[in-house]
């Protein structure tokens, strides 16, 4: 398996901008992995701030612990959902608490097919880079790529700079933000494929 990357050569990027964008297209296929596939895990304690009453009022929670309970009323007055608090003492948990802000990290998960597995990510991370002359030979990899049933986001990525330094705008996206396409990231695909995508295109040079 190899993974192909065509980077445009028109933008006469600096080898820095260039290192940059071409790295960006080979981490797509992770990245895209890894937020579509996390969880969001909280290091504190999280608790709600209000309860319902018979009555059909809402009113501050009322707990046990006299501390959450004064938590929870000054919550509710600030018109948060919810608190979060520790131990003070992490080797005991039901001793004194305290206030804290959210601390929490992310957890993800990432699938990948046998062949992708360990022909590629335990195999050499084999690379290809390809050189497009400008951006509608780029995009013509595109309708390449569509005949053969790969998907956009999927098994491809279209990388768009900022345009923050060195690179002028081509487009204003919805944000309002100008972009511009520099290079295409494939995912590792079996070396068939990779040839019949690359086949038009010589090495960046």
């Amino acid at each position: 398996m190899k993974q192909l990357i065509i980077a445009r050569k028109d933008l006469q990027m600096s080898p820095g901008k260039l290192a940059a964008q071409v790295s960006h297209a080979s981490m797509a296929f992770l990245t895209n992995n890894l937020r579509a596939n996390y969880n969001k895990e909280f290091e504190c304690k999280i608790a709600p701030s209000y309860q319902f009453f018979p009555d059909g009022t809402i009113g501050p929670r009322y707990y046990l612990r006299n501390d959450l309970t004064t938590w929870a009323a000054e919550a509710f007055k600030r018109r948060e959902e919810q608190f979060y608090f520790r131990p003070t003492d992490s080797d005991n948990l039901y001793g004194p608490l305290e206030l804290c802000e959210p601390i929490y990290h992310y957890q993800a998960f990432v699938k990948f097919d046998k062949e992708t597995w360990e022909n590629w990510i335990c195999g050499s991370f084999t690379k290809i880079i390809c050189e497009a002359k400008n951006k509608y030979q780029l995009e013509k990899v595109i309708n390449i790529a569509t005949n053969l049933d790969l998907k956009e986001n999927i098994d491809y990525f279209l990388i768009k700079d900022n345009c923050l330094t060195e690179l002028k705008p081509e487009e204003i996206d919805k944000e309002g933000q100008g972009r511009t396409l520099t290079c295409i990231g494939f995912r590792p695909l079996p070396n068939d494929i990779v040839h019949q995508l690359s086949k038009k295109y010589q090495l960046y040079k």
